[in-house]
């Protein structure tokens, strides 16, 4: 059984300070074919792909998963695929980085039936750029029950520019992270941009109308 020492909350805090959160850019990696098992189509002659080209112009989610986390972390594979299908409609694309080989991937997804990308982090150099890793503060000063320096459970909603709009994770590993609040991040960001087209739209018409108001000027003169 893994558990948080919680006497050693104010040491992780300088850790956690690290991990990129809102407003924050995701890094910019080439994510290759054959480093994961896809669910989305992508043309068969090309072999690396952009977050961009991954998300297709929607919000993603990524997701750390390391098995090692145990229980915490199987209630967290479970929860994403029980909301695959409400993500979906939602139009939020799924996907879920890990520690695990491919031969390691492809059995869990048949295993778990899980159908949503999951992508092999080779070095595990996606979490350290992202902050989930750290060689000079390793996990395992804050955690009894495990023994190597793990990734921390955590997950990113990310535009598809790359900017991230929230991101989750709790220490104590007591709580995952909702569909509901991801619903509300996805809307809120949704309804933001929809205010913005409205306001580019109406700035816009300001400035034809200041045009035609210039023309009349010229023409009565």
């Amino acid at each position: 059984m893994i558990h948080f020492i919680k006497t050693r909350k104010t040491q992780l805090n300088k850790l956690l300070s690290k991990i990129l959160g809102a407003g924050k850019q995701f890094p910019s990696f080439h994510f290759t074919k054959e480093n994961g098992d896809w669910s989305i189509d992508f043309p068969e002659d090309k072999q690396q792909f952009s977050l961009e080209e991954i998300a297709q112009g929607k919000p993603i989610l990524i997701t750390y998963y390391v098995p090692e986390w145990k229980e915490y972390a199987e209630q967290q594979l479970w929860l994403l695929q029980k909301s695959v299908r409400r993500l979906s409609e939602l139009g939020v694309q799924i996907l879920t980085i890990t520690n695990l080989s491919i031969p390691k991937i492809k059995e869990l997804k048949s295993s778990e039936k899980l159908n949503f990308s999951i992508y092999h982090d080779d070095n595990q150099e996606i979490a350290k750029a992202i902050g989930l890793l750290s060689e000079q503060t390793p996990c395992t000063q804050f955690y009894a029950g495990i023994s190597e320096n793990l990734p921390l459970p955590a997950s990113f909603l990310v535009l598809a520019n790359g900017l991230i709009i929230h991101h989750f994770i709790d220490i104590e590993l007591k709580s995952y992270l909702s569909y509901k609040e991801i619903e509300v991040f996805v809307n809120n960001y949704k309804n933001f941009d929809f205010f913005l087209q409205i306001l580019v739209y109406k700035v816009y018409r300001f400035n034809i109308y200041i045009i035609f108001l210039h023309n009349q000027t010229d023409y009565i003169n």
